[in-house]
């Protein structure tokens, strides 16, 4: 049995505004852990090693997930090819999102500094994008694996475009903050 549009569509809907409380509560809990609990100092080189692991396997699957979306968009790529890397490297962007919320908690995170709680706040908006995202993979689902960024409609158009550079600048952003967090400790 088929299930009409009109209910995958509310299917998904569901979904994503399930993911969005997801990572609302995922992101309370880091910073109520990273609040509440006072690790032992032992545990914060392991922390930085695989908070550090996380960054390079969620920022190094965005940089190949929008490479691919510019190639598209300059016809040096299809969209097909596109989707396949997509499929490929969603699920490492979200490993790294989920290993920067799990290991952060134990790196005791100062949310009274401003560029701490601007990092935190970066984190956030790429988890959220990445959410937002699912409805835009849906929506170039529908069209031929051919079709080029220029034929898309406006719209969908700036919708890629959007999400690619909300993307690139908040992991950029929290990378370069936690740059700047651990060379002052």
């Amino acid at each position: 049995m088929t299930i009409p549009l009109t209910e995958r569509r509310r299917i998904a809907r569901h979904r994503r505004a399930v993911a969005y409380w997801g990572v609302l509560a995922a992101m309370f809990v880091s910073l109520w852990v990273g609040a509440s609990v006072a690790p032992p100092e032992w545990v914060r080189t392991p922390a930085l090693f695989a908070h550090l692991g996380s960054v390079i396997v969620g920022l190094g699957a965005a940089v190949l997930l929008e490479t691919s979306g510019l190639l598209w968009m300059l016809r040096r790529a299809a969209l097909d090819d596109l989707r396949r890397i997509e499929r490929m490297v969603s699920g490492l962007a979200w490993l790294g999102i989920a290993g920067l919320l799990a290991t952060g908690a134990f790196l005791q995170p100062d949310l009274s500094q401003p560029l701490t709680a601007l990092k935190m706040a970066a984190v956030l908006v790429v988890a959220m994008n990445g959410v937002s995202m699912t409805k835009l993979t849906a929506e170039l689902a529908r069209l031929p694996g051919g079709v080029r960024f220029s034929a898309l409609p406006r719209r969908l158009r700036g919708w890629c475009v959007w999400s690619a550079l909300v993307s690139q600048a908040g992991w950029w952003t929290a990378v370069l903050i936690g740059m700047l967090n651990t060379a002052s400790q």
